[in-house]
């Protein structure tokens, strides 16, 4: 019995090798809400520049861990020193910067940071607001040293596929970032935590990453989440991505403590806590779980439609700017307040951002729909004000360049191809 007892456990440890984030079953979930909410020419573009479609980048992970296992370490959060649930305040999440110690430079988040920062143009990125604190983005992530970056996986020969690798990373990163565990070092991240549940054991990862995401109910309508995404959309929209991932982590780490282990935990008379062993999960904190587990996916994949549809817009942006061609930032496209929509262009502009979701008639859903008009507006003054700035800061920039300008060009026209000789003749006119 003993030895039975211990091969299964043998076999548990073996598979987590195969599992690390969420399992093929998770991912492809997160990235079918992903794929859902891109509509049109959004899907198409994004296929085009990933090579695939999102819900076909599921099993990217296993591909690249298995070529290139130093790349592991990128799909979990690491500080130093690790935080622990125990400590006060440790979900927040303001101080992770990229400096080696909020977050090391070989993992999640920096990940994050690194991989969207290929796809942003700066000039798009000044619309928002400066984070608090800096992202500190690597110029480079150590483990893609010896990293063929147009390996699509596939043993298809290609070149520059630099994109497409980065953005196949992107994807599969935010949805890690989605698995709570993934934030918290401590106990191996769940490796070493043992579950009882139903006759199965299993390890607290692998519950999570295998288990629970081959048990949740089917995808809601696409209409729902249509309508669910248009009314967060605008709760992200004014801050930059790299900064999002910094608070969805903080979401992640809190529920993490809260909703996973938080109810693992027995407080024993001397002050300890610990976690039995096995430990025996009941079918109230399974349904628990497995409600987490729905809502922290669907999420996922609601910010990864987002994130692309941002990439998308910075993409736009780069295109103008290599044409030598403005374009406005994006606001809101059909919005009911008229004069932010006539600011930007009214009905039918091409931008990537969708409107409020219009929810019934009851009180809570007009107050959030005027929220988000209020915020609109500020963002469209705070614009307003940069573009004055930048104007201001234009007109004195001619006011000194333009005269030089034009003493330089009188200069040329009175001694054509020989400027130098000129202004010599006239030194020596004054003397």
């Amino acid at each position: 019995m003993v030895a039975i007892r211990m091969l299964r456990w043998l076999t548990l440890c073996l598979s987590f090798l195969d599992a690390l984030a969420w399992g093929p079953a998770g991912h492809e979930r997160l990235n079918d809400v992903a794929q859902r909410l891109l509509h049109g020419k959004h899907r198409d573009q994004i296929r085009t520049m990933m090579h695939s479609d999102v819900v076909n980048i599921a099993n990217w992970e296993s591909v690249m861990t298995k070529k290139y296992p130093e790349t592991g370490v990128l799909h979990w959060h690491h500080q130093k020193p690790e935080w622990t649930c125990g400590q006060r305040d440790a979900q927040k999440t303001d101080h992770i910067r990229c400096d080696g110690h909020g977050a090391e430079n070989g993992s999640l988040f920096c990940g994050l940071a690194f991989f969207f920062e290929h796809f942003a143009d700066e000039m798009l990125l000044k619309e928002y607001p400066a984070p608090k604190t800096p992202i500190d983005t690597p110029r480079t992530i150590k483990v893609f040293a010896k990293v063929n970056v147009d390996d699509l996986g596939d043993e298809t020969h290609r070149t520059k596929q630099r994109a497409a690798f980065y953005l196949r990373w992107l994807g599969t990163l935010l949805g890690d970032l989605h698995q709570p565990l993934h934030w918290l070092a401590e106990k191996n991240f769940g490796e070493e935590v043992k579950i009882s549940f139903r006759g199965g054991d299993y390890t607290l990862l692998q519950f999570w990453e295998e288990y629970l995401p081959k048990q949740l109910p089917e995808l809601p309508m696409i209409s729902i989440l249509d309508l669910e995404y248009k009314a967060q959309y605008h709760e992200w929209g004014h801050r930059s991505p790299p900064e999002l991932f910094r608070q969805w982590g903080g979401e992640m780490s809190d529920k993490v403590c809260n909703e996973i282990y938080g109810p693992m935990y027995v407080n024993h008379g001397d002050g300890s806590r610990s976690i039995d062993s096995p430990f025996v999960l009941t079918e109230e904190l399974f349904s628990k779980w497995l409600k987490l587990a729905e809502l922290v996916i669907q999420e996922g994949g609601e910010r990864l439609a987002l994130v692309f549809l941002d990439i998308i817009e910075h993409r736009r942006h780069k295109a103008a700017k290599d044409e030598g061609r403005g374009l406005l930032p994006p606001l809101l496209d059909k919005i009911p307040a008229a004069s932010v929509a006539a600011t930007v262009g009214g009905a039918g502009t091409p931008y990537t951002v969708p409107a409020p979701a219009a929810e019934g008639g009851s009180s809570k859903s007009a107050s959030s729909a005027a929220a988000q008009i209020r915020m609109l507006h500020g963002l469209h003054r705070a614009r307003r004000k940069r573009a004055w700035r930048n104007l201001m800061t234009n007109f004195f920039i001619a006011a000194i360049v333009v005269p030089l300008l034009l003493f330089g060009l009188h200069a040329h026209s009175r001694s054509p191809g020989n400027i130098l000789s000129f202004m010599q003749k006239n030194h020596l006119r004054l003397n």
